[in-house]
């Protein structure tokens, strides 16, 4: 693992599916993949900058093939000295190049977010991401490597160093400090990281196994040797521990012989007398508990009860009538009188006065005074409605109906009866007596008869209450066969004497603990047998599970995080302290409380920036995104300050989110470390790429320049070699470029397209811009510009602004200003211009550019002869 640590950027899925198998093959687990031999950290593995050895730089990138959606047959070259500043504004294709810069060089980072993918638009999959870089060491010659995705870059590129702020060699602790490690003594800490996240997939693959083994498995007697065996089936017993499958399987040894000597102890066991007669009795108090339930059901089903229970029937439709005839005769004139005395009608006069009473704490329905209102409705009663209910209330009273309730609930608590009677159910029975019964007897002959009759019993049960409920005559369902009553009360006497002759003969209680511990361990034998599978299955899921356990043990990083602390304090010495506070000052964030400290982490050491402050936030948290970024960088000039050599570096986007005082700071940093080694800066900043330009010359560095663009005719990462962007040409060399796009416009077969139309708007807007430039640059001889650091005053020389320059720049800035997308003026027909109507507008500004510099150098020889020397003083003659 140090090896791939020391050889790759990061550590991708193969290498942990790799040297997972390579863990588990050393601690016995059989895996998947086939685990290779691994191939130990050598000399010549180590990334690492020789002593004495020449510098490396790069040439160029070119022949980019399916990677991303950068364009094809495009050349990226670098200066090998000095500095190269690629521009590309936002989609562009400029981070496309960045990407791949990462993966053949040295790019330090803590995620492998930076994967370069395929074209994801193009309909060829077959071939990887792919380019040719050329590279020199030294005075040597320059090399061409072919690299693809996957495949290891050449190994002195690994010399040549990348910042990139999303990969910032800076780490913010738990500890509320922002770390950094220098090149190399990262190594360690990686290790560490890798050792947990193999733990942590050691883990993912244990937890499901703890899972399963904390399961319980079928039971097994107690107190064998059986039990003792499975029961060292868990996570607490030790490797060592555990039964061998050998043993498992002697002690699961059964045959047909262990059957036959299982049934006769189980014989031995039943005749023993004192457990006989304790079953028995047990028998008996079954048997007498259903006799009860027998005799109840006889005596509410016999003949007796169900010519008592056809009286009533009778009795209750008698009474009924002449309750019903009272009523009828009392109430015959009234318009109710088919209902008046009915047993709706009693029912809901009985809710009446239960209302009223209710309502008048007590009083009887109908009450004369304030009470004399209707319970249902709740008026005033009449003189006649009163009375006539003083007549329900006597109707109610009368005995011919307290006879009709009388006979009613008589009948009904018969039906209750009859239906909260509960008779065993078969299963029941079955259950209950099989153990006392044996096959053919006479007690088997009684317990198929008494099953036979409660069917019919709980039949005629049924039919009884239905036929009750409907006031129906029940005679016609004729009577019950005789019940078996009398039969289970015989089996229980007989039964009860049984028991009573083996408990008087019960001895020798010693032999039957003999049995029954010979039986104990034959059944656990038994079970284990028939459960052999399952258990030799959990034996070997612990056993993987112990290993896996043990793998997690052999990856303990305490030895690796106290060699990194040896190595920390040996080479993080104070001369590379004083590097990065220098660094910190020189590009303007001494302002910070900031103070160079060196730490130790469960045993990784850190050497960084962190802040002297009085609350407990996180110094990431402090600090802005700006200054994080300098931070950063500060770290990286530092790291690469201790490297000996002076290999390329390349930077990207080194100053997003900086302001222009420490963008000038940056700019300042990087042209000094562009005096000793090639510097590669990438950007889509115009004032970094403005602020780098000027300084270049002014500290006499070389610079090498060029436009990232994405264009129709190849797409993204259009790389125009050696041009600047649009934004900071020259007049002049705005005015070839419009030549340029003319030549291409005049080869368009049609020009009555919107497309055409789009590239006219599109150049009068560009001529339109030249306008500008030129006033800034040659009417105006640069004394102000845009993203210019300050005003030339030196400039003021040449700078001369007459009327015609006014009209002159007036009418031309018009007529382009109606040509490049403004909307056209009222009364104006829109037209067309020509090939040639736009030559000459090209023409008319670099004729006027030539007046206007030919005039600045005469206006600006004049003045500075004036502030040269004083003016020669006239003499007389």
């Amino acid at each position: 693992m140090f090896r791939r640590i020391y050889t790759q950027p990061d550590l991708v899925e193969s290498d942990y599916i790799e040297v997972m198998a390579m863990i588990k093959a050393a601690n016995g687990i059989e895996f998947d993949t086939v685990a290779n031999d691994p191939a130990p950290l050598a000399a010549d593995h180590v990334l690492h900058r020789p002593d004495g050895a020449d510098p490396v730089v790069l040439g160029s990138i070119h022949d980019i093939r399916s990677a991303m959606q950068l364009a094809s047959g495009q050349t990226l070259s670098f200066a090998v000295n000095g500095l190269t500043i690629v521009y590309g504004e936002n989609g562009s294709g400029k981070s496309g190049y960045c990407k791949l810069l990462k993966q053949i060089c040295r790019a330090r980072r803590e995620r492998n977010d930076e994967v370069v993918l395929e074209n994801a638009y193009s309909t060829d999959r077959r071939s990887k991401p792919s380019l040719t870089v050329r590279f020199k060491v030294g005075q040597a010659e320059a090399q061409d490597h072919r690299w693809e995705t996957g495949a290891p870059p050449p190994p002195a590129l690994s010399r040549v160093s990348v910042f990139d702020s999303r990969l910032a060699p800076l780490y913010a602790d738990k500890q509320d400090k922002i770390e950094f490690l220098p090149a190399g003594l990262d190594v360690l800490p990686r290790v560490v990281k890798a050792c947990t996240e193999l733990s942590r997939r050691l883990n993912d693959e244990m937890e499901p196994l703890r899972t399963i083994v904390a399961s319980p498995l079928p039971d097994i007697e107690r107190d064998t040797l059986q039990a003792e065996a499975v029961g060292k089936l868990n996570e607490n017993t030790a490797l060592k521990s555990i039964p061998s499958e050998v043993a498992f399987q002697n002690l699961a040894l059964w045959s047909l012989d262990d059957d036959a000597r299982t049934e006769l102890i189980q014989g031995d066991i039943r005749s023993d007398r004192a457990a006989l007669a304790k079953e028995k009795t047990r028998g008996v108090g079954i048997l007498k508990t259903l006799h009860e339930q027998l005799v109840n059901a006889e005596n509410l089903l016999s003949a007796d009860a169900i010519t008592n229970l056809n009286s009533k029937i009778g009795k209750c439709i008698a009474t009924r009538e002449a309750a019903a005839l009272a009523a009828s005769l009392e109430f015959r004139d009234d318009p109710l009188s088919t209902v008046i005395g009915s047993e709706p009608w009693r029912q809901m006069f009985g809710y009446a006065i239960t209302v009223y009473a209710d309502a008048f704490h007590g009083a009887e329905l109908p009450t004369h005074g304030d009470n004399e209102v209707c319970p249902l409705c709740a008026q005033k009663l009449s003189h006649g409605a009163f009375d006539r209910l003083v007549k329900f209330r006597a109707l109610i009273a009368n005995e011919a109906a307290k006879q009709a309730e009388l006979a009613v609930a008589s009948l009904t608590s018969d039906v209750s009866a009859l239906r909260q009677l509960t008779l065993p159910t078969a299963d029941q029975i079955v259950s209950a007596l099989t153990p006392f019964i044996v096959e053919g007897s006479a007690e088997a002959s009684v317990l198929n008869e008494l099953l036979k009759w409660l069917v019919s019993a709980d039949q005629f049960r049924s039919a009884l209450t239905q036929l009750a409920d409907a006031l129906v005559d029940v005679s016609a369902l004729g009577v019950m066969e005789p019940g078996k009553s009398s039969e289970i009360e015989i089996w229980a006497s007989a039964l009860a004497v049984s028991a009573a002759a083996d408990q008087a003969a019960a001895t020798d209680p010693e032999r039957l603990n003999r049995l029954r511990a010979e039986l104990r361990d034959l059944r656990a034998r038994k079970q284990l047998h028939d459960n052999l599978p399952a258990v030799l299955q959990r034996r070997s899921q612990l056993i993987t599970l112990l290993k896996l356990s043990g793998c997690i043990a052999s990856r303990h990083s305490a030895p690796i995080s106290s060699k990194n602390t040896e190595l920390c304090e040996k080479y993080l010495t104070e001369d590379f302290r004083r590097k990065l506070q220098k660094e910190i000052a020189d590009l303007g964030i001494a302002y910070l409380p900031v103070v160079v400290t060196g730490r130790t982490d469960r045993g990784v050491s850190y050497v960084g920036p962190d802040l002297s402050k009085s609350i407990s936030a996180k110094t990431s948290n402090i600090l802005s995104e700006g200054e994080f970024r300098a931070l950063s960088l500060a770290c990286f000039f530092a790291e690469i300050g201790s490297i000996d050599g002076h290999d390329g570096v390349i930077l990207d986007d080194p100053v997003s989110s900086l302001d222009h005082k420490h963008v000038r700071q940056v700019a300042t940093r990087i042209l000094a470390e562009a005096r000793h080694r090639q510097v590669i800066v990438f950007t889509h900043e115009l004032s970094f790429y403005y602020e780098l330009w000027h300084q270049a010359i002014e500290a006499h560095v070389d610079v090498l320049r060029h436009w990232i663009v994405k264009t129709e005719e190849h797409g993204f990462g259009t790389v125009r070699n050696g041009d600047a962007p649009w934004q900071v040409k020259s007049t002049k060399d705005r005015l070839g470029a419009l030549d340029f796009k003319l030549t291409s416009m005049a080869s368009q077969a049609s020009k009555d397209t919107e497309a055409y139309e789009r590239e006219v708007t599109d150049f009068f807007t560009g001529l339109r811009e030249t306008w500008e430039r030129l006033v800034e640059e040659m009417l105006l001889n640069g004394v102000v510009g845009r993203f210019q650091p300050g005003v030339m005053t030196q400039s003021l020389s040449g700078v001369e602004v007459r009327d015609s320059d006014f009209t002159t720049i007036h009418f031309g800035m018009r007529k382009t200003s109606e040509l490049s997308g403004h909307d056209w003026s009222k009364g104006r027909l829109p037209y067309t211009p020509t090939i040639e109507d736009m030559k000459r507008e090209v023409e008319t500004v670099r004729t006027y550019f030539a007046e206007l510099k030919k005039r600045r150098d005469e206006v600006a020889s004049i003045r500075r002869k004036a502030v040269s020397a004083p003016r020669k003083a006239e003499t007389l003659t």
